[in-house]
């Protein structure tokens, strides 16, 4: 394969509707602001990624930042790990975490991007995988029992989901249980319920909470406690037979490594924006392979069917699609199996007109 060199790269930022919004017992996310990161190569190929800024203020700060970092790139030869470590330990004082670990991982996407499509090849081929079909579970919007149950229902209708997950933390245990039920009686017994509290209980409410929700037969509890109380995860782990999910905060293979040594999860599901891009997220799964947990991922949900095709102990993909709308053929999901795309690359197609009508300053 012949080797490709940086010749420029564009950074754009969109701020589109999230369309539902997503709820939580935090906030109510109205929009989905995207940092798009173009690596356009001196022998044609250009690779694409993005990044989720979370909130509309950190958008153009996100997009700058990206900019700034990314000229030192030009000139380069097309290289993700090495330029990697290298950005990596160039960040080091300022800290390789929040925004700066972001940028570098939309840099280091649309690296593997370029490269695979360089090789004429789908990132999962590249990187010594397969096309098979990824386990999917549909990661739901909404709050509250009608809402869930109702958007639940349709999920597992249109695409055949054999899990769900949907966001926990109301006021009352007795509260978070009507929804619990209600989900069940929407979707039937087949169809696994997953629950996620977004770090919002202490340590006695979790294990109160998570024994209940162990009797209604949820399959896992999502981030009861704050990410960074390792000893009170690895404690309610210990309390549970339900497994104990964690690790999309986790900021790069460090924060990973730290979260598992501490066994502060039965289970694991990295952000690949958080983790640094696919490089850190190769990484981190080789982690999780060492450590024999089982290892799902967080959003991102193009990136991350190429990048579970690969993983030693693949076990959900997330779908939450918050760039579907953006895209001229958003990743598809049928019979509860997410389609890894057969196009070169990360398969991402961005539908032009849909980019310029929510173009955003930055």
């Amino acid at each position: 394969m012949t080797a490709l060199t940086i010749r420029s790269i564009r950074i754009r930022a969109v701020d589109a509707p999230m369309d539902p919004p997503l709820r939580n017992s935090l906030n109510v996310i109205h929009r989905a602001p995207l940092v798009i990161g173009e690596v356009q190569t001196e022998q044609g190929p250009c690779g694409t990624a993005y990044a989720f800024a979370y909130s509309p203020a950190a958008l153009g700060p996100l997009a700058a930042l990206t900019r700034n970092i990314g000229a030192g790139l030009i000139g380069r030869e097309v290289a993700p790990q090495k330029l990697w470590d290298e950005l990596q330990n160039g960040q080091r004082l300022l800290g390789a975490e929040g925004l700066v670990m972001m940028a570098i991982s939309v840099l280091d996407m649309a690296l593997w991007d370029a490269l695979a499509k360089g090789a004429g090849l789908p990132l999962a081929r590249l990187l010594g995988g397969d096309l098979s079909p990824i386990p999917a579970y549909g990661s739901l919007r909404g709050w509250g029992p009608a809402m869930l149950a109702e958007e639940a229902g349709r999920a597992v209708a249109r695409h055949g989901f054999r899990a769900v997950k949907c966001k926990l933390g109301a006021p009352t245990l007795a509260d978070d249980l009507e929804t619990v039920r209600a989900l069940r009686a929407a979707i039937g017994d087949s169809v696994e319920i997953l629950v996620d509290y977004n770090q919002g209980l202490d340590r006695p409410e979790a294990l109160r909470r998570g024994l209940a929700l162990q009797a209604e037969g949820v399959r896992w509890l999502e981030e009861p406690l704050h990410v960074t109380d390792d000893a009170g995860l690895a404690w309610l782990s210990d309390q549970l037979e339900m497994p104990v999910q964690g690790g999309e905060n986790w900021w790069g293979v460090a924060g990973m490594a730290r979260s598992l040594a501490a066994r502060a999860t039965d289970l694991c599901m990295p952000d690949v924006m958080k983790m640094g891009g696919v490089t850190g997220f190769l990484r981190g799964m080789a982690l999780a392979a060492a450590h024999r947990v089982p290892l799902s991922s967080h959003i991102f949900i193009e990136a991350s069917a190429h990048l579970l095709s690969v993983s030693p102990l693949r076990h959900y993909l997330e779908h939450l699609d918050i760039a579907g709308a953006l895209l001229r053929v958003p990743l598809r999901v049928e019979g509860g199996m997410a389609q890894v795309p057969d196009r070169p690359g990360l398969g991402l197609e961005w539908d032009e007109s849909a980019l310029m009508s929510h173009a955003a300053d930055a």
